[in-house]
């Protein structure tokens, strides 16, 4: 089995590409969206999105347009309540700031009622079957690089039902085996958030969204959490941050763990 097989067979998707990097995807997911929805606006999350997120549907002629969100988790009413009737597309993480599961179901249900296609970027949730679902989402796209599940160090992917003409990155070993491998690193990295959680919340500590599942964990400040990812070599970054929680906070970044599977 080849990489785009693999692929394939996680996001339920008929056409998959790999491209140069998790960027390239999300442009070539716009670039497609533009081509089978009329309408101009792009709904992202007001945190807990990617950086490119706010500048790059504007190449495309869309106005990006943030949506509130409970640091970076979309409620599906206020969605429904949103621009979402004007939108072409809703484009989200599978983890808000890959600390916080989407209800990715009940967004999916809302945007479908509405006519608004769904762009779900699944970086830190390859090999997830609730979430890197084709049979939910119309375009799934991530990132191959640094820290992330497949951490491979380049290189994205686009998938979607819908036709599109990318000439695709052919995958090596390397890739295939860490394509492979990304169910077992996830299933590990969600298991060490639940345990930091706890630990956190014994030291008596606010966790943000402690009951969703997420590969980093984000917490109010506090010194005791710093003094708690030194003692652990945890690496850790200090918020207000668009792609974490727009609120003084820190985000500890289990996902750049290196995790022997």
């Amino acid at each position: 089995m080849d990489c785009l097989a693999l692929l394939k067979k996680y996001t339920k998707h008929k056409n998959v590409a790999i491209t140069e990097s998790g960027d390239a995807a999300l442009l070539a997911a716009l670039k497609l969206v533009r081509k089978v929805n009329p309408r101009k606006l792009i709904l992202i999350p007001d945190q807990g999105g990617w950086l490119t997120y706010k500048d790059y549907p504007k190449q495309f002629g869309f106005e990006a347009v943030e949506l509130r969100t409970n640091r970076g988790v979309i409620n599906p009413d206020v969605l429904r309540q949103s621009a979402v009737n004007n939108a072409a597309a809703l484009l989200i993480t599978s983890f808000a700031g890959y600390y916080a599961e989407q209800p990715l179901k009940e967004i999916i249900n809302v945007c479908k009622s509405k006519g608004c296609l769904v762009i779900e970027d699944v970086s830190g949730s390859i090999g997830d079957g609730t979430l890197c679902n084709g049979n939910l989402a119309d375009v799934i796209i991530g990132s191959f690089g640094k820290w992330k599940i497949v951490d491979y160090g380049k290189f994205g992917f686009i998938s979607s039902n819908y036709a599109f003409n990318i000439n695709s990155i052919e995958g090596d070993s390397k890739l295939y085996d860490k394509l492979r491998n990304a169910g077992e690193r996830l299933t590990k990295l969600l298991r060490l958030s639940f345990n930091v959680k706890a630990d956190l919340e014994k030291m008596g500590i606010e966790v943000f969204h402690s009951d969703k599942r997420g590969v980093n964990v984000i917490s109010a400040y506090d010194d005791k959490v710093i003094d708690y990812c030194n003692k652990n070599g945890y690496e850790y970054v200090i918020c207000p941050k668009y792609i974490k929680v727009m609120e003084k906070a820190i985000s500890i970044e289990l996902k750049r763990r290196c995790l022997v599977l």
